[in-house]
């Protein structure tokens, strides 16, 4: 028995099928990269234009630059506007107006506008306030932007200057931001190029987020107007601590120094006191009739009488012994700018008032004024050493009875 056998149809020949793979998602043009990737941290901690590009990028880390074409050319003309405002600052808005095509005049009038404080500034002012800004950025940048203990309070002052012109302005911030790239040193250039954040605020033109930027930098970098005085009075109650250590230090020093000095002076007077009685004693004793001993020898004669009788029983000789004594004794005074004055009492000088530190006036009429000149008879010798007087000489005035006298 035949059985039929079973053909397997043919399989319809079809077109080669293949299962897409998964679509992967376009990468954005918006994803950015941070600075903290292209750079060691500490690199950036260390440069002021590191830290301020990581200011940028924590504060607009939001931030969706352009992606459009429409907003990069919008960005592109506004850079153009800035280009030729300063190449012909010295010219009038008007005039450079007319430089800018037709096309992009109408977002740069309106740019010049607002920099322009509404036109109330030339392109000139805005020129140079600018400049001063962005000067004021890169020459106190270090100062302010480098986190130290040790602040120096008037750089800071300038920065927050700078700052300060285009607080809560947007186009002038604007005008700042784009141009300082090319005022930083070199070493900062390569962080402002790879910081896309930067970059793409740059390329955004004076868009609205830039309105707080002044005031957010100064909070951030504790620059603002508050936060000055707080340093600057810090540092004023810190320098006044210093400067009460270095004067409690130098009153020590000057009280140990004093203290010595007052050492030194007692013992110079002690050493001056000495000398003057060596010499004294020199004086008296070396000559060709030694005075201590002839002064020793009278002692010693004249006080066993005095203590037998009550007085002393002096001879002649005895007398003329004492008179060479004490006529010696007078001479080595006089050699010592030791002696009395006037020379003689019988003489009569006059004095004015003038005169009364050097006589003791003891009797006479008063004088009357600095003029009146009296005719003055000196009853006792004075004593002075050279012109220092000891003992005034003491006079009485001269009258017709006394001259009679």
């Amino acid at each position: 028995m035949d059985h039929n056998t079973h053909k397997p149809k043919p399989k319809k020949k079809n077109s080669t099928f293949v299962r897409p793979l998964p679509q992967q998602p376009k990468k954005s043009q918006n994803t950015k990269s941070s600075l903290k990737d292209e750079f060691d941290l500490e690199i950036l901690q260390k440069n002021p234009w590191g830290q301020f590009l990581l200011f940028v990028e924590d504060f607009y880390s939001k931030y969706i630059p352009p992606s459009t074409e429409e907003e990069k050319k919008r960005g592109n003309i506004l850079q153009t506007a800035i280009k030729t405002f300063n190449e012909h600052h010295q010219e009038s808005w008007r005039q450079i107006l007319h430089r800018i095509p037709p096309s992009s005049t109408k977002l740069i009038d309106d740019f010049y506008y607002y920099l322009s404080n509404r036109r109330k500034l030339t392109p000139q002012e805005v020129y140079q306030e600018s400049q001063a800004a962005i000067q004021g950025l890169i020459n106190n940048a270090e100062y302010g932007f480098i986190h130290t203990d040790n602040k120096d309070i008037g750089r800071i002052s300038q920065l927050c200057d700078a700052i300060n012109y285009f607080q809560k302005h947007r186009s002038k911030t604007y005008l700042v931001l784009s141009q300082i790239e090319a005022y930083v040193p070199e070493d900062a250039k390569k962080f402002f190029a790879a910081s896309q954040v930067f970059q793409g605020i740059i390329a955004s033109g004076p868009h609205e987020i830039l309105m707080d930027f002044g005031m957010a930098l100064m909070k951030h970098f504790k620059v603002t107007r508050t936060a000055i005085k707080d340093q600057t009075a810090k540092n004023l109650v810190s320098g006044l601590g210093e400067i009460e250590r270095q004067l409690t230090t130098q009153i020590s020093i000057l009280e140990a120094e004093n203290l010595e000095l007052t050492r030194e002076l007692e013992q110079l007077r002690e050493q001056g006191h000495q000398e003057i009685v060596t010499q004294i004693a020199q004086e008296l004793q070396n000559g060709s009739q030694p005075a201590l001993d002839q002064i020793e020898k009278i002692i010693s004669l004249i006080e066993p009488q005095i203590e037998a009788s009550g007085e002393a029983q002096i001879s002649s000789d005895d007398s003329l012994s004492i008179f060479i004594v004490l006529r010696n004794l007078m001479k080595i005074f006089q050699k010592l700018g030791i002696e009395t004055y006037p020379k003689s009492l019988k003489d009569s000088f006059t004095i004015s008032q003038l005169d009364l530190a050097k006589y003791a006036y003891v009797g006479g009429t008063p004088f009357t004024n600095y003029t009146e000149i009296k005719q003055v008879q000196c009853i006792q010798k004075g004593w002075k050493v050279n012109d220092n007087i000891i003992t005034p000489a003491k006079v009485q005035e001269l009258t017709d009875n006394s001259s009679n006298n």
